[in-house]
């Protein structure tokens, strides 16, 4: 049991008259009976995450069937969202503590030093201890500035595997993807705000110039464009381009424009100066695009929502250099994780302890941590 996604437009009110009647419902004895045939026992993960009305509908669970919580209180960040149980105060009178994990296991076979480091950071951060970065587990680098290229780039030429570039602004994500020319991709949460914008910008659009801008608008939120000097090379493939995106504008007066559109999306991606930083969002886009051209959708802000619910459903696939908040790689792991301007965790409204070891945590072979001071505390 979680919190529902963050810029999820159910969560709040509505999320909470869910479980508050699902709460009610286990008070009547017909659904009672049909939950106490229907298991032998509820497994609940997680549970750092649940807020008072959720524990409220386990506790009312576990008085009908033999219940069991999961939970780490240290990555407990959403905070913002209710998750502010207390685990001596509330959680344990009810579900008494059974056992605590004591082996990092995560860093068994990849890394066993750097999980000793990890774990033995965790008990600092729980004591609210000073964290010295210079130790021979991780690489610290003195850095003053988050867009700091050396912090996400140095040595990455020499390591294999995934990689997760971490920082807990999302708008600050966005420009260190960019800022990297599409070295890191950033990924789109699941609320999918920016691909709506997109959606209702081209329903709003009166003429083919206003359905062009979107897609333009777009593309400014999606590639990163070089301004140095064309190559010859480059200039002739850009006049190619633009010969084909001059025929996709006039295309996009027939029908809805959707047919054409798809054209005009494919061939940005062949300018030579642009590289993009957010391929998820204009691969979804483009998708929606898809499913309006084919019929499938009514209006653009329809076949948005319905390529928001297939992503939702099957998942996305994660580039091999990601760069995105602590709450949206929460509970996944990489190869190797660089943390630039770990200061910032400190600036953090709330959970800042716990923002920063759900951070250090997804790296399971090498950590980078850039920082202006060799100590951090929270």
């Amino acid at each position: 049991m979680a919190q529902p996604p963050p810029g999820d437009p159910q969560s709040g009110a509505e999320w909470d008259q869910l479980y508050a009647g699902s709460r009610a419902a286990l008070d009547v004895s017909a659904i009672r009976d049909v939950v106490g045939s229907s298991y032998d026992r509820v497994l609940v993960d997680e549970y750092q995450d649940c807020n008072s009305l959720q524990h409220e509908l386990t506790i009312a669970l576990s008085t009908i069937v033999p219940t069991t919580v999961f939970g780490d209180p240290m990555q407990g960040i959403f905070e913002f969202a209710g998750a502010t149980l207390d685990w001596d105060r509330d959680i344990f009178p009810t579900f008494p503590l059974f056992g605590s994990l004591d082996q990092p296991y995560r860093w068994k076979d990849k890394n066993p030093d750097l999980g000793a480091w990890v774990a033995e950071t965790r008990l600092k951060l729980l004591r609210g201890e000073p964290i010295d970065l210079i130790d021979p587990r991780i690489c610290y680098r003195p850095s003053t500035d988050a867009f700091d290229m050396g912090v996400l780039f140095d040595g990455i030429d020499a390591k294999e595997g995934s990689f997760a570039a971490i920082h807990c602004n999302k708008g600050i994500c966005y420009k260190l993807a960019s800022a990297a020319n599409g070295g890191y991709q950033a990924i789109e949460e699941v609320a999918a705000n920016r691909l709506r914008i997109f959606a209702r910008a081209w329903d709003a659009a009166p003429d083919v110039k206003s359905k062009a801008n979107a897609i333009v608008e777009l593309s400014k939120d999606c590639f990163h464009k070089r301004t140095t000097a064309e190559t010859e090379a480059e200039a002739a493939e850009v006049l190619v381009v633009r010969e084909g995106l001059n025929i996709a504008y006039e295309g996009m007066n027939d029908g809805n424009g959707a047919e054409a559109a798809i054209p005009f999306m494919a061939l940005l991606r062949k300018r030579p100066l642009y590289k993009l930083y957010r391929g998820g969002l204009w691969r979804d886009c483009e998708h929606a695009v898809g499913e309006l051209a084919a019929g499938r959708a009514e209006t653009m802000v329809a076949a948005a929502e319905r390529i928001k619910q297939r992503v939702h459903n099957t998942g996305r696939k994660l580039p091999g250099r990601t760069v995105s908040t602590p709450l949206l790689l929460k509970g996944l792991e990489f190869d190797h994780v660089v943390i630039p301007d770990a200061t910032h965790f400190g600036r953090e409204r709330q959970a800042r302890a716990k923002l920063f070891y759900v951070a250090i945590s997804r790296a399971t072979r090498s950590l980078t941590i850039g920082s202006s001071s060799r100590f951090l505390t929270f």
